[in-house]
């Protein structure tokens, strides 16, 4: 192979000083990779967007201050955008709503493929990128984009040339555009994988990033070769789909890329990284990152090299964390996605959990969970990294299961000892925070904090309404008490759902 980097993830809140991007750039060549790519989205400080700069992000004197240093030790350091599809960070800013494609969203956001103004100020942000960012490659997103053909100037075109079309014709211009300025781009696969028309719009000269976290690319990337363009085989540390990380799937996605890349003619490997936040941070899984440096560039074994990057303490925990929690769990198990964080911190009602989790949580399954966790901590020094994913699921059972006597007590029609019950969960939850507040100060999400004040304020909440339920006989189910529609009045619960 004769590319070989990774992919940080900036654009989900993460805010590292200079130092800390030093420092993870350092151990990164040390470690075997070639090349760091800065996914950026709306965490970069662009010229053209100053409206966009959130507090602590990316600026570009930072960024050309670390090329200039880790370029001269043979570090390549990559600009990776988005340029259509997950603009939701521009979107959602003040003076970013005009970019909007449509109001229907599944979370992220696409701007217009049509309008003029739209792709002039998508060709503002690489321009932007290009002026700090001196590799030879630039990456132009184009991933996901759910929302081809919703506005009227798309869907006025959509009967003419297909969803293909849109984006072949969108980013076919922007290719050659940053063709003409010198440089190479590049796109992620999925969406010329679905539309395959959209590949006679782009010059051969485009970088294909083919991403299969759930199998292999073998298939994909020999079509892709097919074609006639050069790809990148991407796999991903499973943290984004987990409470931590996924390791045997890490492991085994980050091999078979590497062998069919080798086997199909791909350029190379990038080892992606997603969204660590929402209680994931880097802090705790960039190890992994630079086991798997050490694997694709000295085939190392992986235990081999992650013992060379974290040690005897951190491998046996990861193993545990990794692996053995997930495997006693039906609910922690891959293939469930997030589910923990997703119903304890995404919604901000961490209620949820309770909901979707009890039959396990307050039985031999929580039972196991907690011992994992003991081992985990007697293995770890005070302060480790890895010990606030151990406390994140000792934390989701504990609480679980101190609602749970709350949920008892309120059957039993003691309304004061389910309130002091839900105190005692609150407590349970407020021992997230010294561990949130270390990975902020690492370089993480400021946000989790926010995250973990809302939840403890619902908890409040919920001990409010359980105060000051009507008289009488009826009282409302405590699924619905503790429904963040919950209304005192409705007794029918009409925007309240028990829905698992």
């Amino acid at each position: 192979m004769s590319f070989i980097g990774w992919m940080y993830d900036l654009a989900r809140e993460q805010s590292p000083s200079e130092e800390r991007l030093d420092e993870i750039f350092t151990r990164s060549r040390e470690v075997g990779y070639q090349a760091v790519a800065r996914y950026l989205e709306h965490r970069f400080a662009y010229p053209s967007a100053p409206w966009a700069a959130g507090p602590a992000c990316l600026t570009p004197e930072v960024a050309r201050r670390l090329i200039a240093r880790h370029k001269a030790r043979g570090l390549r350091i990559i600009p990776f955008l988005n340029t259509l599809g997950h603009m939701e960070g521009f979107i959602r800013a003040e003076g970013g709503q005009w970019l909007r494609e449509s109001d229907t969203t599944w979370g992220s956001e696409q701007t217009c493929a049509t309008r003029p103004e739209c792709r002039e100020f998508a060709w503002g942000l690489v321009s932007d990128a290009l002026s700090v960012f001196d590799d030879e490659w630039v990456h132009l997103g184009g991933d996901e984009a759910r929302q081809l053909g919703e506005c009227p100037a798309c869907a006025a075109r959509l009967a003419e040339i297909g969803k293909a079309g849109l984006f072949g014709q969108y980013y076919g211009e922007m290719c050659r555009r940053v063709l003409a300025a010198g440089r190479r781009p590049g796109l992620w696969s999925d969406m010329v994988l679905l539309f395959p028309e959209a590949l006679d719009h782009l010059p051969r000269e485009t970088l294909l990033f083919d991403w299969q976290y759930d199998h292999r690319p073998r298939d994909t990337t020999r079509r892709l070769r097919a074609a006639g363009f050069d790809v990148i085989c991407c796999p991903a540390v499973h943290t984004y789909d987990s409470v931590w990380c996924h390791l045997d799937l890490t492991r085994t996605n980050i091999d078979e890329h590497a062998e069919d890349a080798a086997a199909e003619g791909a350029l190379g490997v990038l080892v992606t990284t997603w969204e660590n936040h929402h209680f994931t941070s880097y802090a705790a899984s960039i190890p992994l990152v630079y086991a798997a440096g050490r694997r694709l560039s000295r085939r190392e074994d992986w235990i081999r090299a992650l013992l060379a990057t974290a040690g005897p303490a951190y491998t046996y925990a990861a193993e545990i964390l990794g692996n053995g929690i997930p495997s006693v769990s039906d609910f922690l198990r891959p293939g469930r996605w997030r589910r923990l964080r997703d119903a304890l911190v995404l919604r901000l009602n961490p209620f949820r959990l309770w909901v979707v989790w009890r039959d396990e949580a307050t039985g031999r399954v929580g039972d196991r969970i907690l011992a994992l966790c003991g081992e985990v901590d007697a293995a770890l020094p005070s302060g480790h990294p890895l010990r606030f994913p151990s406390e994140l699921h000792r934390v989701g059972v504990l609480w679980v299961r101190a609602v749970e006597d709350a949920y008892r007590a309120y059957v039993d029609r003691d309304l004061e000892a389910c309130s002091e019950q839900l105190a005692v969960a609150a407590r349970i939850l407020a021992r997230l925070r010294p561990g949130l507040q270390a990975a902020a100060e690492w370089g993480g999400s400021h946000v989790d904090l926010e995250r973990l004040n809302a939840g403890l304020a619902f908890v409040e909440t919920v001990r409010t309404r359980v105060r000051t339920l009507p008289p009488g006989a009826y009282r409302p189910a405590f699924q619905t008490l503790v429904n963040d529609r919950y209304l005192r009045t409705d007794q029918a619960g009409w925007m309240t759902t028990l829905q698992r």
